[in-house]
């Protein structure tokens, strides 16, 4: 009598960015059925990038002054300043958090501060003058830029990389059931993790000969399955 064997491999890929992760994961079930035969188990991981459509820029926009009116009336002031020249560059709107204060040094030498944070996305074709307009205003800061993918893209990618999995899972497992003398390969569970990576936000600025937005690095799309086959 053969007992069953539990036959693994894996895959591992570097984590090519470090950034916020967006983790989607599902589980199916391929059939209920128990294994009567060898049961291999697999780990596959499909990794692409995605093109960049559009950038989003982090900003700090911050007032000071010697009382906690007059830095509120100055921060509003740049706000509006940053939403009046930056919107011709935008695509969609900027996202403005709720400002925040506090006060430094005693006496005489007390100030005030107000800060807010600005996120705000731009198209590859409005890259180098939301630079240059940005790097003009007093107050503001540039925080990072991120490249963004279009998200039906990503989508249609993750779906690509899935069936990529599949079939190289699927063709790693007869692979293996040739090896061992067996010819009946069947699928018995699928768990699924997928990713989208956005890169490390990157500083910019201003320069003569301005930034080639191709450059900076693309989304990446990643997808991981742990499939389960039986051999028999």
């Amino acid at each position: 009598m053969v007992c069953p064997r539990l036959l693994k491999r894996f895959w591992v890929l570097p984590l090519l960015f470090n950034a916020a992760v967006t983790s989607l994961a599902t589980t199916a079930e391929a059939a209920s059925a128990a294994c009567d035969g060898t049961q291999l188990e697999l780990s596959v991981r499909e990794l692409d990038a995605s093109p960049a459509v559009r950038f989003r820029f982090s900003l700090a926009v911050s007032a000071e002054g010697r009382s906690e009116q007059a830095v509120m009336q100055q921060l509003n002031h740049r706000l509006g300043r940053l939403r009046r020249e930056l919107g011709p560059l935008l695509q969609g709107k900027l996202t403005v958090s709720a400002p925040t204060n506090y006060s430094r040094g005693s006496g005489v030498e007390k100030r005030f501060v107000a800060r807010a944070a600005v996120s705000a996305d731009v198209t590859p074709a409005n890259f180098n003058p939301f630079i240059q307009t940005v790097g003009v205003m007093p107050g503001v800061r540039q925080q990072g830029v991120q490249s963004m993918a279009d998200e039906a893209a990503a989508r249609k990618l993750q779906q690509n990389l899935m069936a990529k999995a599949l079939l190289r899972g699927t063709s790693e497992a007869e692979a293996t059931a040739e090896v061992i003398g067996l010819n009946q390969v069947r699928i018995i569970s699928i768990q699924r993790g997928d990713s989208i990576q956005s890169p490390r936000p990157m500083l910019m600025k201003s320069s003569a000969e301005g930034f080639d937005p191709q450059q900076a690095p693309s989304p990446r799309t990643s997808v991981g399955l742990r499939l389960v086959y039986c051999l028999s």
